[in-house]
């Protein structure tokens, strides 16, 4: 593990005559009292974190924005830039999400699917999910500190998986009849058409569509096989038609769709077996030249014997 180098904010450094450094902070708040964290630098750092936590206990925020800022306020400096780059982006989506939204009190926080609406309306640097996991870790800070004892309202969430799932959606559309091809169109953004939904006879529609669904799975694999893509079949066989209409109606939807064309038509495993039969009959020829080696005549001398 990389050894953190930089003091976080507000540390500074004495040194002795002996050239032995000490680190110490300085209240910022009217005593200007001075307070020494030892000659350990790891040690220090994490006094200096006791000491931001006791301030940051101490002013209890009640807002999303002010909780942001404590967290800011006693977290160390990351030792990778690419960490800390993330981090900073992060943070920067949560705070323009609650600005846009009045900076609400932590009782009053949205559930995640609110921050999912908002993020699939603009352009950002980074995976909503990993924002997500950000302001959980946010609230785990303040239930340590007892500035809330309330669960996080936003709950785990994994693009990842809806991902898959939607990709997994595209390659049965191209094998399945109607009306489940116009359900998973319309799941996709691929039309503009409603698709209709179970009425009256809902659980009649529904076994409908799970047949229909069997059918274009078998058909979906046996292609999926063919073309090398086996990282899909799992998720192809794991499509469930409740999760699909879930899934319509929830914010993630236009977050999970797949952004291009899934081709199944290069026949890969086709090309790697007659690669592999090629391979292997150059094998075996090498192996009868081996086992047969030519004959060399015998030099003769300079009489013809």
């Amino acid at each position: 593990m990389r050894r953190r180098t930089d003091s976080p904010a507000g540390m500074r450094k004495r040194r002795d005559r002996n050239g032995t450094a000490t680190y110490y902070l300085v209240r910022q708040d009217g005593t200007k009292t001075k307070i020494v964290l030892g000659q350990n630098f790891e040690l220090a750092c994490a006094r200096w974190v006791q000491e931001q936590q006791s301030l940051v206990k101490l002013a209890r925020p009640t807002t999303a924005l002010g909780l942001l800022s404590g967290f800011e306020q006693c977290s160390l400096p990351l030792a990778s830039r690419q960490a800390a780059a993330r981090r900073g982006d992060e943070m920067e989506i949560l705070r323009g999400y609650f600005t846009k939204h009045d900076d609400p009190g932590l009782e009053a926080i949205a559930g995640e699917d609110a921050f999912l609406t908002w993020y699939s309306n603009g352009s950002h640097s980074s995976s909503p999910d990993t924002v997500i996991r950000m302001f959980r870790l946010v609230w785990r800070f303040a239930l340590q500190l007892e500035i809330t004892n309330t669960t996080c309202p936003w709950h785990t969430f994994d693009l990842r998986k809806a991902r898959l799932k939607m990709e997994a959606a595209d390659v049965v559309r191209l094998f399945a009849s109607s009306p489940l091809k116009e359900l998973l169109e319309a799941l996709l953004g691929k039309t503009t058409v409603t698709t209709r939904q179970p009425g009256v006879d809902e659980s009649d529609y529904a076994e409908h569509i799970k047949v229909k669904l069997k059918h274009a799975v078998s058909r979906a694999v046996v292609m999926l096989r063919k073309s090398g893509r086996s990282d899909l079949v799992a998720p192809v066989y794991q499509l469930d038609i409740d999760e699909l209409f879930a899934l319509g109606n929830s914010a993630t939807l236009a977050l999970a769709r797949p952004p291009g064309l899934i081709f199944l038509d290069h026949k890969r495993e086709e090309v790697l077996s007659s690669l592999k039969s090629e391979t292997k009959g150059s094998r075996d020829a090498l192996k009868i030249k081996d086992s047969h080696p030519a004959v060399t005549r015998p030099n003769r001398t300079s009489n013809g014997r």
